[in-house]
């Protein structure tokens, strides 16, 4: 299957969007047949209460829950091997990422490497995945990654910092659940930082080389809801 075929076949996702929309996680992870939920989201999530706000919406819906908490910024390989360990011995059936790109790009990296095995370094580069990855849903709680909708995962090795770039499409999320107010329990340094982000993707999808007239539009608004609200 050429680039575009596999391009029209696998966008767009299923995007849920709007004020308190996180209660839709449990249909979310019923339509891909989902009973036990994995979280991977980071320490601070976790002490603001995010992610114990997701596991009891999941929970209250009658999906069992795992956690795992200890993602950082520029994931590591490592990261990515214990996040994986974590998650097949928890007997979960779907992964749900929870905050920035950091988290989203471990739970797409777990994806790959609990389906398919082997170290995730295995898989850089373009067209690597073999096929779809473990059910993902993608709650980003920051503005500026874009990464719950996004064909892209970046690991780090610690030692030698060289960064691992995957790029498939069995990366992009099955979901994405869009809750504003997720983002409110940001420290406002960043809400500003991941703002910051935001305006840039915005200001770059619009003077890029392969902008639309649409994506050009939606640029724009992106950078006047930035301004008016930021």
């Amino acid at each position: 299957m050429d680039s575009m075929k596999r391009f029209t076949f696998s966008v767009p996702q299923n995007i849920l969007f709007g004020e308190g929309v996180l209660k839709e996680l449990p249909g979310a992870a019923g339509k891909l047949g989902g009973k036990h939920g994995f979280i991977i989201s980071g320490p601070t999530l976790n002490r603001l209460g995010v992610v114990g706000q997701c596991e009891e919406i999941l929970t209250q819906a009658g999906i069992a829950v795992s956690t795992f908490c200890d993602t950082e910024g520029n994931p590591s390989v490592e990261t990515v091997e214990r996040a994986a360990e974590a998650f097949q011995a928890s007997g979960a059936d779907f992964i749900v990422a929870l905050g920035g790109g950091s988290p989203m790009d471990v739970a797409k990296a777990v994806g790959v490497v609990a389906k398919y095995g082997g170290s995730i370094t295995e898989y850089e580069g373009a067209d690597k995945v073999p096929g779809e990855i473990i059910p993902l849903i993608a709650i980003p709680t920051t503005a500026g990654t874009g990464s719950e909708t996004t064909l892209a995962a970046v690991i780090t090795d610690a030692q030698t910092r060289h960064k691992y770039a995957i790029n498939d499409f069995p990366l992009i999320p099955r979901y994405a659940v869009l809750d504003p107010k997720v983002t409110l329990s940001l420290p406002p340094f960043i809400t500003a930082t991941t703002g910051m982000d935001a305006l840039t993707h915005a200001v770059e999808a619009y003077i890029g080389n392969s902008t639309t007239p649409g994506t050009r539009k939606n640029a724009l608004d992106a950078v006047r809801l930035i301004f008016e609200n930021l």
